[in-house]
Formats: C-alpha cells, sequence, structure tokens
C-alpha cells in the first residue's frame, strides 16, 4: 500500500476513535488519560501503519515492548492483576531478548544458530505491534468499561479493531487501495513497481492473472491515467513471498517515467507477440568491466560453462562467454533473503565474419542493457584459407580455427589430465601441420600416435640418431620414435634427436634480418615431464643439462621454421624455460594447483576456474595462434570417423 494511502487511513483510524470516545465520554480528555486508547489503540494504529507497515526488527520489537513497559505503570494499583502481571513479563522479555539479539547477531538470520533463529522468529510474531498493542487495547477496553453498560462503546471499539485488523493485511490493504485510485484506465495486467534496482531496472509484482512463460516478452508501460511511462522487456519472474515478481529491463523512457518510484501502480501491456526465440537472460550488473560481463539470472535458468551471450555495446553487438557463476543472496525486507546466479563472462568481442573471428573492444558494457543468450545460428562463417578448424564455441556455430605456421613457430602446449582429451587434440593438430606441408617429429612415450596415424599418413618409424638423420634427409612428412620401457636417457635422447633437428633447419639457410623462415617442422613432445622435466623433477644434474641444452635449441629454432608441441598431464613437473616459450596454449581438465597457477599468467583467474570443470573434448584456447585473440573455450570437433577401424585397446602398440 503507498504512504498516501496509509496516511489516510491513519487518519480516518484515529477520527473514528476520537468519535467513538467522544460519543461515550462527550469530551476528548480520554486521548490523553485512558489506557485503552494511549497504550493500546493509538500505539497500534500509529506504529502499525507508519513505523512499522511490514515487518519488525530487533530494534522494533525492543522499542515495542519498552513502550508497552513504560504504559503499564500508568495503570492503577487497583487494577493491576494477573493479566497486568503477563503483559509486564511479556514486555520484559521483548526488551531483554532483542536487546540480546542486537548485540549477537552479525549475520544474516538464516546463518545464525537455531536457538538465535527460533527466538528472533518467536519476536517478530508476539513483538509486533498488532500483536502487543492488540492485546494492550482489548485488555484496556475490558478494565476501562463494563458489560452490559457499557455495551455500545464496546461493541464499537471491537468492530474498529476487528475491521484495522482485516484491512493491514497486505493483500486486503491492496485491493482497498485499488479501490480508492479506481480501476487503471489503461489496458493490460496490472503490476506494482516495488523498486528500481538501476536506472534501467525495475521490480515489478506482477499479477497472477499475467500469462505463464513470458519472460522476453517486450511490454509497454502505462500508469493509472494511461500514459505510456516506458517500454521495456521482462527478463524474470519469480515467486518470492507468495507473490509473483519480475524484472523489466526498460528501453525507452517517456516524460512520466521520472515520476515512477516504488508502490507506483502500472499496467504491461504487450507491445506485439512474444519472439518464438526471446532470450533474454538479465541485465548488466555492477562489478562489470572491459573484460567481464557480470548479471544475475534466475537459480531456475539453464547456463552452461562456455556459453555465450551478447549485449549492445555503443551500438556493436558484443559477445561474452560465461566462464564461471556463483550463488548470491539478497537480503529481503522481512528478513528472509532470495537467491540468484551472479554469472562472470569473459569478452571475446565483436564477430568479424569475414575473418571468423572476434575482434575485442576497449570499453565495458553500459549497465542495465540487456544480455542475450546467443543462438546456436549465431557465428555461421567460411573459415579463412590457411587457417585450420579445430572446434566451435560450445552449443553455438561459432568456428575456432588455429594458425599453422603461429602454432608451431611460437610453439604450441597442450596441457591436461590423463582422459582429458590432449592425445586427440594433439592427432588433430598433428594432422593440420602435415595437411600444410610442415614436417612433424613424435617423441613418444605412450605409444599411441603410431596407432592413431598410421592408416592415414604411413609415418617413418624412427629408431634411433641415425634413423632421424635418414628421414630428415628425405623420409615422408611424419616421423615417429618410441621410448620402449623405462629408459633414464629420454632427456638425453630428446636433447640429441631436437639438436639434429636444429643442425638440419640451419644447414643451407641464408637468415635476412628479421625475416624468420615459414614452418617448416614440428617436434611433438608426447609426456613431456619426461623428456624436459623441471630442473627439480631432474633425475640427475646430467638430465638437467640436457633439458638446458634442448632448451637452447628450442629457443633458437624459430628463426629456422622449427618449433615444438608439448604435451603433458603435469604442467608442474614441466620445464618453464621451454613451456615458457609456448605462445600458444590448450588446457583441457586439470586439478593441478601449482599448474593452475601457471595458467593464470595467460587466461587470468575467471577462466582459470572453470578448467577443473571442463568436460572432455573441451578446452581453453589462449595465444598468438588462436583466430580469438582472447581466451575462448572451444569443444573439439569429433573427427573419430577418421580413425575408427584403430584398434582403440591396442595403445601400446610398440613400431615393429
Amino acid at each position: 500500500m503507498k504512504i498516501t494511502h496509509r496516511v489516510f487511513l491513519l487518519v480516518l483510524s484515529l477520527a473514528l476513535l476520537l468519535l467513538i470516545g467522544w460519543l461515550r465520554e462527550g469530551s476528548f480528555t480520554f486521548a490523553l488519560t485512558d489506557f485503552w486508547f494511549v497504550a493500546g489503540a493509538l500505539m497500534l494504529v500509529l506504529v502499525s501503519l507508519v513505523d512499522q507497515p511490514n515487518f519488525s526488527k530487533d530494534a522494533n520489537i525492543f522499542a515495542n515492548g519498552t513502550a508497552a513497559l513504560v504504559s503499564l505503570y500508568s495503570i492503577q494499583a487497583a487494577d493491576r492483576g494477573d493479566f497486568w502481571v503477563m503483559f509486564m513479563v511479556w514486555s520484559s522479555y521483548l526488551i531483554l531478548s532483542s536487546t540480546i539479539l542486537m548485540v549477537r547477531r552479525s549475520r544474516p538470520l538464516h546463518q545464525e544458530g537455531r536457538i538465535t533463529q527460533l527466538v528472533s522468529r518467536i519476536n517478530r510474531a508476539i513483538g509486533r505491534p498488532e500483536s502487543i498493542f492488540s492485546a494492550l487495547f482489548l485488555w484496556g477496553i475490558a478494565i476501562q468499561f463494563s458489560y452490559p453498560n457499557d455495551r455500545g462503546t464496546i461493541n464499537s471499539l471491537l468492530v474498529f479493531w476487528g475491521l484495522f485488523m482485516i484491512v493491514n493485511v497486505p493483500s486486503i490493504a491492496q485491493t482497498l487501495s485499488d479501490l480508492v485510485t479506481g480501476k487503471d484506465k489503461a489496458d493490460g495486467k496490472p503490476g506494482v513497481v516495488i523498486g528500481i534496482q538501476s536506472p534501467r531496472v525495475a521490480i515489478v509484482r506482477l499479477s497472477p492473472g499475467l500469462a505463464a512463460d513470458m519472460v522476453g516478452q517486450r511490454f509497454s508501460i502505462k500508469v493509472s491515467s494511461g500514459e505510456v511511462v516506458a517500454e521495456g522487456t521482462l527478463i524474470e519472474d519469480r515467486i518470492l513471498q507468495g507473490f509473483r515478481q519480475g524484472r523489466l529491463a526498460i528501453h525507452t523512457f517517456g516524460t512520466g517515467w521520472k515520476k515512477v518510484s516504488a508502490e507506483t501502480r502500472v499496467s504491461l501491456v504487450p507491445i506485439e507477440a512474444k519472439p518464438s526465440d526471446a532470450r533474454a537472460l538479465s541485465t548488466v550488473a555492477d562489478g562489470s568491466s572491459i573484460a567481464t560481463l557480470q548479471f544475475n539470472i534466475d537459480p531456475r535458468s539453464p547456463l552452461h560453462t562456455g556459453q555465450v551471450v551478447h549485449v549492445s555495446n555503443a551500438g556493436t553487438t558484443t559477445y561474452y562467454q560465461v566462464v564461471g557463476a556463483t550463488v548470491v543472496s539478497h537480503q529481503l525486507a522481512d528478513g528472509n533473503e532470495s537467491q540468484s546466479v551472479r554469472v562472470q563472462a569473459g569478452q571475446l568481442g565483436k564477430w568479424i565474419s569475414e575473418r571468423a573471428s572476434f575482434e575485442p573492444l576497449d570499453w565495458v558494457a553500459s549497465a542495465g542493457e540487456i544480455v542475450t543468450l546467443s543462438g546456436k545460428e549465431a557465428g555461421q562463417s567460411t573459415i579463412p584459407e590457411g587457417k585450420t578448424q579445430l572446434g566451435h564455441v560450445p552449443e553455438s556455430t561459432f568456428p575456432v580455427h588455429l594458425d599453422v605456421q603461429d602454432a608451431v613457430t611460437h610453439n604450441t602446449a597442450i596441457l591436461g589430465i590423463t582422459g582429458s582429451g590432449k592425445t586427440y587434440l594433439a592427432i588433430h593438430l598433428i594432422e593440420a601441420y602435415l595437411a600444410q606441408g610442415v614436417r612433424v617429429l613424435i617423441l613418444d612415450i605412450t605409444r599411441q600416435h603410431y596407432s592413431f596415424l598410421a592408416k592415414n599418413h604411413s609415418p617413418t618409424k624412427i629408431r634411433d640418431l641415425e634413423g632421424l638423420k635418414a628421414w630428415l634427409s628425405g623420409g615422408t612428412p611424419l616421423g615417429i620414435f618410441q621410448f620402449v620401457g623405462a629408459d633414464d636417457r629420454m632427456p638425453q635422447t630428446t636433447a640429441s634427436f631436437v639438436k639434429e633437428c636444429f643442425d638440419w633447419g640451419q644447414k643451407d639457410v641464408k637468415l635476412r634480418a628479421g625475416v624468420n623462415l615459414p614452418a617448416r617442422l614440428c617436434i611433438v613432445m608426447e609426456e613431456a615431464h619426461s623428456l624436459v622435466p623441471e630442473w627439480n623433477q631432474a633425475v640427475s644434474k646430467g638430465d638437467q643439462e640436457e633439458v638446458n641444452r634442448t632448451a637452447k635449441y628450442i629457443l633458437q629454432g624459430r628463426k629456422f621454421g622449427l618449433g615444438v608441441l608439448l604435451i603433458s598431464q603435469r604442467t608442474a613437473n614441466v620445464t618453464k624455460t621451454i613451456l615458457n616459450q609456448c605462445n600458444t596454449l590448450f588446457a583441457l581438465r586439470s586439478y593441478d594447483q601449482t599448474g593452475l597457477d601457471f595458467l593464470k599468467n595467460y587466461m587470468g583467474d575467471d577462466h582459470v576456474k572453470t578448467i577443473s570443470t571442463l568436460p572432455q573434448f573441451t578446452t581453453v584456447l589462449v595465444g598468438k595462434a588462436s583466430s580469438s585473440l582472447r581466451p575462448i573455450i572451444l569443444k573439439v570437433n569429433n573427427f573419430a570417423d577418421r580413425w575408427k577401424d584403430t584398434n582403440d585397446n591396442d595403445d601400446n602398440e610398440i613400431i615393429p
């Protein structure tokens, strides 16, 4: 009920009480002396309508108990009996318990202990003005008047009390408020603005008669005069505290919008049929930045990590990818709480169809802009020539592609736990390298690569350093060397192979200042933590020296068209001297905290937090070779048909 309506009811109630008292006494002296009026009716009306129209806090209950206790001392000693003692105990309890609660409570009620919750809820029931002052009012009538001599006065006061209590029920009060203001002149379904969350978001109590599933519907908003004061889209529809409540994102403002405030009665009129593809989710919330979009959604809204949303940013459709979500609580007026989900989404940028890539924007999205879920049809584009598509953004058709030249010459790493899809993704990359004329040497501990690649690429079987020299001199584009058993010489063998490749790469090559050769050879190091271990993981000092030797050649290899593809499930155990030179990273599911801390330097906290929950064959890609200038989550394409004849149970096949 509006404050103006409460004031009207206050004036009407006091007028009726004064009239009843004057008819009984013939004067107004009772208004200053009689307990039933001063301590009962007056306090009941004033506190219920003005001070505590919605609910009573601990401080309110303390004040109510104090007022009741003080008023009880005005009762003459002769009239003090059992009821007087009961009211004294009641008032004293409210004062003492509310004082303790005010001192002890420092958290929302649902987070407090059970005893604190119980006492607080009891106090809210028996400490409300409708409870304690109603009791004093009725007891005051009993001790002030006698029956049947004052039957008319008693009946009048009891009728007044009954009507007042009924009118003060919120739903009935709202109905009477509607009768006072008259029927809305606007068509559509009625609603009540109960808050302005931001200049462009209004919280509205919706009519039960409004059709279900109206999220995404655009409405014109009219006041009772019929004036259209705004247009907006319904972005949330929930039941809170027994009422249907929604949020409206305002698009256009009329001149009358500035007069709209909490408790304004409005009418919601659908502008047109709800679009079948309406996906309005929320609005841009506080905490958003250039890099990260934040917004709140109904906990029932189905969203997933990696999905794409978009907003209008300075007239440009800007895309963001969901990277995190947190349940947050909001304090309600009666001390209860509601929950919503605060979503974090990393900026991808505007979509450049000609390049099939995202271009970041350099400014934050405006507060209150509608956040819309992008459909699966968004982002359909042709991959530019010379690029290789690896996958797509989850639940969309936005393709994600790779620049092979940059992936090789600036080095690439694939990191993730066993079973996350590292080898599957590595095969994609290897085949992409081969398709663009880049030779590939695989140093394989797992003995999986030969099984997958033998059918389509006829790899050369390299058994030793001499075999490598022969392959470099004119073998097939793909060469595979397998480590057999627990080879303690892995770092040494790796260093020797890398040096031989480096010598081949620089042979008969004349470099020009500032010009690097195109990608020619990529060395794939499977289980790289065993081939180039971190200094504190090396078995011996000699191994560390071999790792340093490998790193030296890799650091210089780019100018000769040489690069590496590191694959590891133990990020912390791979030498950072080489890993830090990988300008493109694929991060699949991982739990290693040291590894996650390392990845923060590449992609930031928000994306790193998603890594431990990524589904199989889903990865975060970041770096120079990516089609996205910002970190992006992608689902690797399913190329299983290419290997459908592979014996998947023969993962340990040894090259014959």
